[in-house]
């Protein structure tokens, strides 16, 4: 059983732990509390968070929601009363100011709980006596929470708890193991049998055959991948603050530029001529047992803040050997015995040893940093708190056209004849609950993914929930392995947070009141999911504005945008022989962030815009475009590294101005693209094309000068080749894409 799916059983096992503890306590003590489910739905919004001060942070929301949304919907009451038509216009009041105030204050983590706890309890008083003392209906909601979120908390604290920089941490172990392995496996594909005999007997490490090194990879992706979830989920955790000051996220963005640099060094490998990189076997196999041991020593690092001053002296002594060894065969002229291409993939071999040996001294220094930060505020406790912040009109015209539709619901829920009518209250409470989830997203294709994630949960869980009681009765028991079939089934499939719906149906009908009418309570159940769906479609058409499609597709385009504009601050800078800005930096993040949202973004779209002709062409668009983004960042990427040596001055001297024309048509190539993206009619464009003749062109009188190139510096011309033929690939991909484009306009 792998990692996530370890967590995944662990979670379940929480989560129904606290229903059964819960049920059990209350089953036959009614008078304790106004409903012994309602502690339980506190209970699961802890629950859904895995790492405790994710948890904590939850249950305080859920409290501090439920108060807001709670007093609100009290205050109106009591000024307007509970009757007519009072049941179609408090409850989506309370919701729209719920909404506001939530949205202006961002707080998210009680965002749901202040528009769901306000529109039931309006829901529920309305539909009571007018003796009813609607605030201490409201105190008694607050207590259920308290119980249930106190429960959650202790479960989330004593039973596996999860914490999010001990998670980094591992991962982070896990990932300097696995790029030693990874190196090895890139070596050995420039070995042959005999030389990988000789590798083991010299105690290398040597892969097995079934472990290579594009799993390898794959791995580290996935790994980096986890660590970026975690810390992005712990935004909202009392901590987030000291991981912030930690800088965790710098941390991240060296392991991802060590990966890059492993993937473009795995692909050199894999070329057909390796004659010149056989003739470095014995030093690179050298270097990959030193990085064995240096990946070691940043972990100890990383675990005991124990500087190591020589933990990549020795890699660093093995390249400078590599170099010197190479700046031998230059100066004898013994290099020109081997083609232009293989001395090229050779130059661009050492770029990346270089650029990987420097970022691991940035990681080192990164976590030395960490470690300091860390034992400065081992005791300090952070703690982040609501901040204002002004809202758009039509973010306010959005939240008004919500609760307008949540008012609309209210009057055909109210007209739709359940089969048990003591039923309606928990199935209306069902599609409420299921509207309002649905309605806080922001586009068509989010609220159509969250549909059909909710109707394929609380089917699963009806069939739950119908087989065990049938077959084991009605106990906290029975209870207790629903919610933990509930929470597995959801987090499988991807819809962990629907969880939370689906413990409100097994609540409602596995409570004791309800025993003698079950089948009746399971029917009203079943309807009220299809009947949930069909409203959530009804609003889609008339109030939900914003398309996921079109939001992609502008994203898309300003992705390309700034790729441009990422190239265009590389290259100035580097022409210019001036030192690389914090705006490059920052630059590269936001489009590594954008990127990395696009995969998902893509799904949410293809659900809005289902199956058909258009629908497919329009998905392989998407998919196109999302390949060739992630292309040209890693480049990118790439090119920077390169850049980060001056070009040789006779280089300048002669070609400066052919390199600047190179570099503004490529920027306008990007912003052309861009454009053409969003445009209603793409045509294609021979500029492209001219441009790699361009380049190509300039490359035949760069390979021209091969001998006079043995003066220039060893770096300078390393960095200077790399660079040059990482920006004929870009061209080369930006050519491909804007001859592509046309054919997705037929």
């Amino acid at each position: 059983m792998d990692t996530q799916h370890s967590l995944i059983i662990k979670q379940g096992i929480k989560f129904s732990l606290g229903a059964a503890l819960l049920g059990s306590f209350f089953w036959h003590r009614a008078d304790v509390l106004d409903n012994y489910v309602y502690p339980t739905f506190g209970y699961v919004s802890v629950l859904i968070e895995p790492a405790a001060g994710g948890a904590i942070i939850a249950g305080l929301g859920r409290i501090g929601g439920s108060a807001l949304g709670g007093f609100i919907a009290a205050v109106l009451l009591s000024a307007f009363g509970i009757y007519g038509s009072g049941m179609f216009i408090i409850p989506p009041i309370t919701f729209i100011l719920s909404a506001l105030i939530c949205e202006t204050y961002r707080w998210q983590a009680a965002y749901s709980q202040a528009t769901l706890i306000g529109t039931l309890i309006a829901m529920r008083a309305l539909g009571t006596s007018n003796q009813q003392d609607i605030w201490l209906y409201l105190k008694s909601r607050l207590l259920d929470n308290w119980v249930g979120v106190a429960v959650g908390i202790a479960v989330t604290l004593l039973f596996w708890p999860q914490d999010t920089r001990t998670d980094l941490n591992k991962n982070l172990n896990q990932f300097l193991q696995g790029v030693s392995c990874s190196f090895q496996g890139i070596v050995n594909q420039y070995a042959t049998p005999l030389q990988l005999e000789n590798a083991e007997n010299n105690h290398a490490p040597v892969l097995p055959v079934s472990t290579t090194p594009s799993f390898l990879l794959n791995q580290l992706t996935k790994n980096i991948q986890a660590s970026l979830t975690t810390l992005t989920k712990a935004a909202s955790e009392f901590q987030s603050q000291a991981l912030t000051e930690e800088n965790w996220s710098a941390i991240l963005a060296s392991q991802n530029q060590l990966l890059r640099q492993l993937a473009d060094m795995l692909v050199l490998a894999d070329q057909d001529q390796q004659t010149l990189a056989h003739q470095f076997r014995v030093e690179l196999n050298q270097f990959a047992c030193h990085l064995e041991k240096s990946c070691d020593a940043l972990s100890t690092i990383a675990n005991s803040s124990n500087d190591s001053n020589d933990a990549l002296s020795e890699i660093e002594q093995d390249l400078a050997i590599i170099k010197d060894k190479c700046n031998h065969l230059r100066s004898s002229g013994e290099i020109s015995q081997y083609n232009i291409s293989e001395t090229l993939q050779f130059f661009q071999l050492l770029q990346l040893l270089t650029q990987f040996t420097q970022e691991l001294r940035s990681l080192q220094k990164r976590l030395l940093y960490k470690a300091n930060v860390a034992a400065t505020h081992q005791r300090r406790r952070l703690l982040t708190f609501p901040k204002r912040t002004s809202i758009s009109m039509k973010r306010v015209i959005e939240i008004v056209g919500m609760g307008i539709a949540v008012g609309m619901a209210l009057a055909i829920i109210h007209h739709i004849d359940f089969p048990y009518p003591s039923a309606y209250q928990p199935a209306a409470d069902v599609i409420v609950v299921g509207i309002i989830v649905y309605l806080v997203q922001p586009t068509r294709g989010r609220g159509i993914a969250v549909i059909l994630a909710a109707a394929i949960c609380l089917t699963l869980s009806n069939l739950f929930i119908y087989l065990l009681a049938i077959s084991f009765g009605f106990n906290p028991i029975t209870c207790s392995v629903v919610y933990f079939l509930m929470y597995v089934s959801s987090a499988l499939l991807g819809f962990t947070p629907v969880a939370r719906i689906s413990a409100i149906v097994a609540a409602d009908t596995l409570s004791k009141d309800i025993f003698p009418f079950f089948y009746e309570a399971m029917a009203a159940s079943v309807i009220s999911v299809p009947c949930g769906m069909l409203i959530a479609f009804l609003i889609t058409i008339v109030f939900m504005g914003g398309s996921s499609a079109n939001k992609l597709e502008k994203s898309f385009a300003q992705t390309f945008k700034q790729l441009g504009q990422l190239y265009q601050s590389l290259l100035t800078t580097y022409l210019q022989g001036a030192t690389p800005s914090l705006e490059i930096t920052q630059l590269q993040a936001t489009l590594e962030k954008t990127i990395a949202q696009h995969p998902k973004g893509l799904k949410i779209a293809g659900l809005e815009e289902g199956s058909g002709g258009m629908a497919t062409k329009h998905k392989h668009l998407w998919n196109f475009l999302l390949s060739y983004e992630q292309t040209l960042f890693a480049q990118l990427g790439t090119l920077a590294d390169e850049l980060s040596q001056p070009m040789p001055d006779a280089i300048r001297q002669q070609y400066l101005s052919e390199l600047q024309a190179i570099a503004q048509q490529t920027i306008d190539t990007f912003n052309q693209l861009s454009a053409t993206i969003t445009a209603p009619m793409i045509l294609p464009s021979s500029q492209t094309a001219s441009l790699v003749r361009e380049i190509e062109s300039i490359e035949q009188q760069l390979l021209s000068q091969r001998v006079e190139s043995r003066s220039y510096p060893l770096e300078q011309l390393i960095a200077f080749s790399s660079a040059f033929m990482t920006m004929k690939a870009i061209a080369g991909n930006l050519n491909r894409i804007s001859q592509t484009l046309p054919t997705y306009a037929q």
